[in-house]
């Protein structure tokens, strides 16, 4: 009997299966340079494969539009958590597939009138004027 039990048990974990988890980016519009925790993974809209359940740190970034950094929970399914992630992960004899799609709007770019700016510039140039630099400084 004890043979038979190792030899199923070993033949399950030989023939274990695995999962394949991946994740697509959207944006509106699309053709934005996405970043999936600092690694570039492609043009929106893409698809690549992640490893771990952990919030995503994603980044966006698009000529015209304004950079866009979210971090974005990942949510995981019941049988990826203890103990039932040891039955499906590795004892299971085929691949499981699970996917997750995320879609983000970016926000067009809107310069401020040139007016602005220079009134902006001028508040700084005053500011930094008034302000005694470290040879303005009296010692000790």
């Amino acid at each position: 009997m004890r043979r038979v039990l190792f030899i199923v048990a070993a033949t399950a974990a030989l023939c274990g299966g695995c999962v394949e988890r991946r994740m697509t980016l959207v944006t509106d519009p699309p053709g934005a340079r996405a970043f999936y925790n600092d690694r570039e993974v492609g043009l929106t809209p893409v698809t690549f494969n992640f490893t771990y359940y952990q919030p995503a740190d994603l980044r966006f970034q698009k000529d015209g539009y304004d950079t866009l950094r979210v971090v974005q929970p990942v949510e995981k399914p019941l049988r990826a958590r203890f103990p039932l992630d040891f039955f499906a992960e590795a004892l299971l004899p085929w691949t499981l597939r699970e996917s997750h799609t995320f879609a983000f709007v970016l926000e067009p770019t809107v310069d401020p009138p040139v007016d602005q700016l220079r009134e902006r510039a001028e508040e700084m140039r005053a500011e930094a004027s008034d302000t005694p630099g470290p040879s303005d400084q009296q010692g000790d």
